[in-house]
């Protein structure tokens, strides 16, 4: 069976899936393909207008307004999951000289730690439907650089919380990937470049959709998603 046979196979309830960072960038198209493909999908955001535009956008999107960073993740949690697509993320940082601990703090709590308590909390369904969590890291989660200490620091631990938790899963049967962006078009990026050169969203959000749907006998546990030519800014 092919990828687009896997995304569109139909079973006796729909696929479910819940995905952070739901109403911009590459979460909202994973949210958007996934539906397209016939998946129920939880899409949590805070910008309640954005999340309104996925809901009228298809039946199959149940919107959530959620704070990652204050509200209950247990509670997002449906009873039924296929897959946790673990999207929100924030930049910054002016370097580890000029960032104060409040800043780091929030940086690993919505980068990190929210998508390890969203995995506590998902893993008792997912081990019953053998579902996959895919965790949206980037490329300073394998080379930090200038101005990105911070950000890479996080995104480091967010790769060792996938390699870690694969391995404690496999028994389990839930596989765990992580897929690693490169410079996309996002309101996340603002270097200094010709955006026509961006990856584009919806080309990360089919990684991940890929990642979802691989046959059930492998799982991908790194994906790489780079520009046609390499950027510097």
């Amino acid at each position: 069976m092919d990828t687009t046979d896997a995304l569109h196979t139909t079973t006796s309830s729909p696929l479910t899936a819940l995905v952070t960072g739901a109403t911009s960038g590459i979460g909202r198209e994973v949210t958007l393909q996934l539906a397209d493909a016939g998946w129920r999908v939880i899409a949590v955001g805070r910008d309640q207008q954005a999340l309104e535009q996925l809901g009228a956008a298809s039946e199959r999107i149940s919107p959530r307004a959620a704070d990652l960073l204050e509200d209950d993740l247990a509670g997002l949690v449906p009873e039924q999951l296929d897959a946790l697509v673990h999207a929100a993320g924030i930049s910054g940082g002016d370097g580890v000289e000029h960032t104060g601990s409040e800043e780091w703090s929030r940086m690993l709590t919505l980068n990190v730690t929210a998508g390890a308590q969203l995995a506590r909390h998902a893993l008792p369904a997912l081990r019953r439907t053998r579902g996959t969590i895919v965790f949206l890291n980037s490329g300073a989660g394998t080379a930090a650089r200038p101005r990105n200490a911070v950000y890479a620091a996080s995104k480091h631990a967010l790769r060792a919380l996938a390699n870690g938790l694969r391995v404690e899963e496999e028994s389990n049967g839930v596989r765990v990937s992580s897929v690693y962006p490169g410079p996309t078009d996002t309101p996340m990026f603002t270097g200094d470049v010709d955006r026509s050169e961006l990856i584009r969203p919806a080309s990360v959000a089919a990684a991940v959709l890929t990642a979802i749907t691989a046959s059930p006998d492998v799982q991908l546990t790194d994906i790489h998603v780079r520009p046609r030519r390499e950027l510097s800014w």
